[in-house]
């Protein structure tokens, strides 16, 4: 069965938005912005698998006097300067979505709020029982405290977990998980799929928020 010209129209006409997203100029940017990124971390892979997403990690847009940064949970959370926070994923794709209604002084809670938490370790268990922060739930915290929450929270069982690498991550991580002392391999699995979470792409998938930039192909 001959497939005609249209597949090739197709194609022409996706690489050629590709490579006008690549070209495009970013927009000026607001502080407490959402940045997504797709991480080279070891265990960025598991989180696409899981979310079906290519946003693995995310932090929040923030000016200070030597320009702009990103405050982000990865290691301790921190604040990274923009440039190096694009370089840093993979083929430096990014996007940046916005809450439209969030107010001059809900965005200074959110940046508060988040700069509160810095120092804090990175949560490889995704929990909101410790005290160590993931990116998503930074940003879920951030703007919760503003007023203008954002994404939803599922459990990890809702994710798509069931795939060799997302459930590698959570039987390799399972021993060290203060959740699953004394546990099984399997009943540790148990306990971690009812677990709760928000993940990147929830929050970018928020009817609140907009797209204001991305360089991703599609």
């Amino acid at each position: 069965m001959r497939r005609g010209p249209w597949i090739w129209i197709a194609l022409i006409l996706m690489l050629l938005l590709a490579v006008w997203r690549w070209f495009s100029h970013a927009p000026k940017w607001r502080e407490g912005d959402l940045i997504f990124q797709t991480s080279r971390s070891g265990q960025s892979t598991a989180i696409a698998a899981a979310t079906l997403s290519a946003y693995t990690h995310m932090g929040i847009l923030a000016r200070r006097g030597d320009g702009w940064v990103v405050i982000e949970a990865a290691g301790p959370v921190r604040e990274t300067s923009l440039k190096a926070w694009i370089a840093r994923g993979r083929f430096a794709r990014y996007a940046v979505f916005r809450h439209p209604g969030l107010t001059a002084q809900q965005t200074r809670t959110v940046l508060t709020a988040a700069r509160v938490l810095k120092g804090r370790p990175y949560d490889l268990f995704f929990s909101f029982r410790n005290r160590a922060i993931y990116c998503s739930e930074l940003a879920w915290l951030a703007y919760g405290k503003a007023g203008a929450p954002v994404g939803h929270v599922q459990t990890v069982g809702s994710l798509y977990v069931g795939n060799g690498f997302a459930d590698r991550l959570i039987r390799t991580r399972g021993g060290r998980d203060a959740e699953c002392s004394g546990l099984s391999v399997d009943g540790c699995r148990n306990v971690i799929l009812k677990r709760e979470l928000v993940t990147p792409v929830a929050i970018a998938r928020d009817r609140s928020l907009r797209q204001v930039y991305s360089n991703y192909p599609l």
